[in-house]
């Protein structure tokens, strides 16, 4: 089924998501939350429906991450809690790094992105030789992944263009016959280089259980050459039609660098936060000043300008008591 996941549609889940930038910005976390949409293609699911996750920015470094809906509301409370001892001024508010609820660390790894494989081109035994496009959750280009698929005889020679012993005129005639196929992921260019450390591929193809994984490397641009010869005995209607109609979605994972940059070091949760806004109006007028039709940047930065005044106004009348949900 389609559509997005009902267990925590959008309207409940955005005063949670404001509650906890409010402490955020209260106990000067230099965090910021905000709800996001993810597709299940983005989760490495062929179909299914959208989820409703959170995203958490470290306004220092310049990191993120994406939490489901159970971690955030378990980080939440805990947050509450931290706030509470904060207003009563327990000395011992703010948490150790390991079980402070707005830590997360660069160690683990997040989703670069995934890459969708059509293969339909083996129910003709025909090979596929592609720079495929990586896109992120929100469709945005992340690089290229190479990707070979090279159809094999029983001895695991190649199958020739030109050999006619293998031309197939019709899917159907597989059916009953042995199949077998060199899946080879070469490498990937453009990674982004926040998150370019310990970078590897996983995919799991048709009934696997468990999930494929190259090396892991260092680099913006990785140089895997991993392969794995897959065998299918005998060809099925099943097979066929997960071949014809299935994507095979090969997800790429990184680590991202910690970078320090001295000009925000010592800006507060608030100015991060305005200053990150910022950031994401003047992208995103320059993408429609580049997109043309009559669009006037300078009017638009000058009315910007006197919407942020009036915020930043309204922000210092209202205190963080305000601001948190009973």
């Amino acid at each position: 089924s389609s559509g997005i996941n009902a267990e925590w549609p959008l309207r409940p889940g955005m005063p949670m998501v404001n509650e906890a930038n409010a402490i955020s910005v209260e106990l000067d976390k230099k965090k910021l939350f905000e709800i996001v949409l993810v597709a299940p293609q983005a989760r490495g699911l062929s179909k299914g429906r959208t989820e409703v996750m959170v995203k958490i920015s470290d306004l220092i470094h310049n990191n993120s991450w994406l939490w489901d809906r159970n971690k955030f509301i378990n980080r939440k409370y805990k947050m509450l809690e931290m706030y509470q001892g904060y207003v009563d001024e327990d000395a011992d508010w703010d948490l150790p790094q390991d079980i402070d609820p707005f830590y997360e660390t660069v160690a683990s790894h997040v989703l670069i992105g995934q890459a969708q494989i059509h293969l339909k081109c083996l129910t003709y035994l025909i090979g596929f030789e592609e720079s495929v496009i990586i896109t992120d959750y929100q469709a945005q280009e992340r690089g290229y992944l190479q990707v070979n698929i090279v159809p094999l005889k029983q001895d695991e020679t190649p199958i020739e263009d030109d050999d006619d012993d293998y031309f197939v005129e019709e899917p159907n005639e597989l059916i009953g016959k042995n199949m077998k196929y060199k899946f080879i992921i070469v490498g990937a260019k453009g990674l982004p280089q926040k998150i370019s450390n310990d970078v590897y591929c996983e995919f799991k193809l048709y009934l696997e259980d468990s999930p494929n994984e190259t090396d892991h490397i260092n680099s913006k641009n990785p140089d895997w050459n991993w392969s794995k010869v897959f065998s299918h005995s005998p060809v099925t209607e099943q097979l066929l039609e997960y071949l014809n109609e299935e994507v095979l979605i090969v997800k790429v994972w990184g680590k991202q660098r910690l970078e320090d940059d001295s000009k925000v070091n010592k800006l507060t949760t608030k100015e991060l936060k305005s200053l990150n806004e910022k950031e994401k109006l003047t992208s995103y007028m320059k993408k429609m000043e580049g997109a043309g039709g009559g669009f006037d940047m300078a009017t638009t930065v000058r009315k910007i300008e006197l919407m942020h005044q009036m915020v930043t106004k309204k922000e210092k009348s209202t205190d963080c008591d305000s601001a948190l949900i009973p």
